[in-house]
């Protein structure tokens, strides 16, 4: 204990030989904060010397004389070491200063000490915005950690665009580990809005922001990804819900957390979950001068401030294509032109171009598109088209071959934008699967789909370029966009009018409570709140 006193003295000593308060000053000059003294000149604990005394009435308490600044305070150095470790080191050594009773913080801000110990005796707090930093940086040096806690809650309804990044110097400078992570919460919750911030950070600092986002109350989501009632029908106000339920899903029932941020009574969307925000990507109708029209639309959901804002709309019109997250962009695949919400035919053209995201700059482009020769995927509209899936930096999409109905796999590499065919294929006589449902992916891909007997589950392992075990379980419909979590998925059920989890080790259905609109065409996802 004699030793952490000492280095603690010699901290302050050094301080006080180099200027302590130069930390603080270039800061609040840095910060634009108004130069001012950081205590009124007629405030009456200056004037007032019982008011810079602070005893419990124990007689027997060792009391002690702490000369900062400008004004001396009396103090309950038992009391006072409750609240700070550097007072209670201190308190514990045979130091001059413990025994004569009298300790000099000269560098230290009068103000300042006076309110850390009105919050340590009378649990009063009240420091002004604009002096946050400064408090902070004084609770850090005295290891005042309630104290320091305090100042941070105030903090982290103060931060704006316009000072977390002094604020992040600030933390740097004086060591602060918590002040760094308040500044980081900060910045992930609102990642994509401080976009301009976030580039100034560096790539580790970026990658550590990022990974805050999987911070937080995990919650299994529904949304209904296409809508074809009307606004005759009560359904259609509910459908406009995003609902969600707590982790584990066994907990609660279902409850709306939102409400898609657009009026209108028909839609089709596809929909990503990327760095924790909701991607809604599609379009809905709008009425124009001559009838309806179906209008491009993207919209981006931040659980963290249960916020919307419209981003960059698809290139193309698509309806009931693939997208998928990969290494921080946002892929499109497939689906057919989006003018209508009337049931593909012979007719209807797959679309061969590759779209790509880029959330920080809010833009699409295309890429290398799929490379459909002999290749088909079956019309449907049950789930996206083509099933699409990623792992690492590659992309994965499942369709049959036209002669022969076979199962294929094709690859696309993001960083080579370049497609490969993953041989061998899954022919009719490993299995008949005429209906695809979900393609997932975790350390080998797997893919579910059905035949008028049974569903079929089977996986594919990339590294090895091996199909799975064919294994057979109870026929469900499974409509819409799934989400795989380890051997577990989640996914709508026809049959059963709600989601279903589908444990793939067990191969056993357990229901999911009933959701609050009837089961049509519906996305799940995670998200945390």
């Amino acid at each position: 204990m004699f030793i952490q006193c000492l280095i603690l003295w010699l901290k302050r000593g050094i301080k006080r030989l180099l200027g302590a308060n130069s930390v603080v000053n270039n800061w609040i000059s840095s910060s634009r904060i108004p130069l001012r003294r950081l205590c009124q000149a007629d405030s009456e604990w200056e004037t007032n010397e019982a008011l810079r005394t602070y005893h419990l009435g124990d007689k027997n308490g060792a009391k002690v004389t702490i000369q900062t600044s400008t004004h001396a305070f009396h103090v309950d150095l038992r009391k006072l070491s409750e609240c700070s470790e550097y007072f209670r080191a201190l308190s514990q050594s045979s130091m001059r200063e413990t025994s004569e009773s009298h300790i000099h913080l000269d560098h230290m801000s009068s103000s300042i000490f006076h309110n850390l110990l009105e919050f340590c005796f009378n649990h009063d707090f009240n420091v002004p915005q604009e002096e946050l930093g400064a408090h902070i940086q004084v609770g850090s040096y005295l290891l005042a950690e309630a104290f320091v806690s305090r100042c941070l809650l105030a903090l982290a309804h103060e931060l704006s665009p316009s000072n977390c990044l002094s604020y992040l110097s600030l933390a740097q400078e004086i060591f602060c580990l918590e002040l760094k992570n308040t500044v980081f919460t900060y910045l992930s919750q609102n990642l994509l809005e401080l976009h301009h911030v976030i580039r100034c950070l560096r790539d580790e600092e970026r990658e550590e922001v990022i990974n805050l986002r999987t911070k937080g109350e995990l919650c299994l989501c529904s949304l209904r990804k296409e809508n074809l009632t009307s606004w005759n029908d009560p359904e259609t106000e509910r459908a406009r819900n995003i609902f969600t339920m707590k982790f584990p899903e066994d907990s609660e029932d279902w409850h709306s957390v939102t409400e898609l941020p657009f009026r209108a009574d028909k839609w089709c969307f596809t929909v990503v979950v990327l760095y924790n925000y909701l991607y809604v990507i599609g379009g809905y109708r709008q009425r124009k001068k001559r009838g309806w029209e179906f209008t491009k639309a993207s919209f981006r959901y931040n659980p963290f401030s249960n916020s919307w804002v419209a981003t960059s709309p698809l290139i193309k019109h698509r309806r009931h294509f693939s997208a998928v997250a990969c290494e921080g962009f946002i892929y499109a695949f497939g689906g057919w032109y989006l003018d209508s919400l009337v049931t593909p035919d012979s007719s209807t053209a797959l679309y061969t171009a590759v779209e790509r995201y880029d959330p920080w700059e809010d833009t699409w482009r295309f890429v290398s598109p799929l490379p459909l020769t002999d290749f088909q995927f079956t019309l449907s509209l049950s789930h996206d088209v083509p099933l699409t899936t990623s792992l690492g930096e590659c992309i994965y999409v499942l369709g049959s071959i036209q002669r022969t109905g076979e199962k294929l796999l094709l690859q696309y590499n993001t960083k080579q934008d370049s497609w490969s065919e993953l041989l061998p294929t899954l022919t009719r006589a490993d299995v008949y699967l005429p209906t695809l449902y979900f393609l997932g992916a975790a350390d080998k891909l797997l893919v579910i789909g059905g035949n008028n007997s049974s569903n079929v589950v089977t996986s594919f392992h990339v590294k090895s370029k091996k199909w799975g075990k064919i294994q057979h379980t109870e026929r469900v419909s499974y409509a819409g966009q799934g989400i795989l979590v380890g051997d577990q998925l989640l996914m709508s059920s026809i049959d059963h009018d709600t989601v279903v989890r589908l444990d793939l080790s067990t191969l056993t259905i357990r229901r999911l409570p009933a959701l609050l609109v009837p089961m049509r065409y519906e996305a799940i996802f995670y998200l945390y709140f």
